[in-house]
C-alpha cells in the first residue's frame, strides 16, 4: 500500500472528507486528493501536518512516506536490492558515529 492509500484509507476509516483534513493543514483540497492519489508527493511538512490532522502516529507516517520516496527513486535500477544493502551498510556507521 502506497502513502497516499494509507493516507486515503485513514481519512474515510475516521469519516473525514478530503477538504476537512485539507482545511486543517492548510492546503488546498485538490493538492490533498493529489497525495492521497500519488500524482503527487508530499513534502514532510505536510506529512506532519497530515498526522496530526488525522490523529496519527507522525513517526509512523513519516516512515511510511519515506519508504515510498526510496522506493520510487529505486524503482527503475537493476541493482536495487545490493543499493539498499550499502545504504545500510552507511546508516549503521553513521549510528556507529554518534
Amino acid at each position: 500500500m502506497t502513502f497516499g492509500e494509507h493516507i486515503r484509507n485513514l481519512r474515510e476509516q475516521k469519516q473525514l472528507l478530503l477538504r476537512e483534513v485539507a482545511s486543517q493543514m492548510n492546503i488546498d483540497t485538490a493538492l490533498l486528493s493529489k497525495i492521497e492519489r500519488n500524482t503527487r508527493i508530499a513534502r514532510k511538512e505536510q506529512v506532519q501536518a497530515l498526522a496530526v490532522a488525522l490523529n496519527e502516529n507522525e513517526t509512523e507516517l513519516l516512515k511510511i512516506w519515506m519508504a515510498d520516496k526510496i522506493t520510487e527513486m529505486l524503482k527503475d535500477e537493476k541493482n536495487s536490492t545490493e543499493i539498499l544493502k550499502i545504504a545500510e551498510e552507511k546508516i549503521k556507521n553513521f549510528k556507529d558515529l554518534e
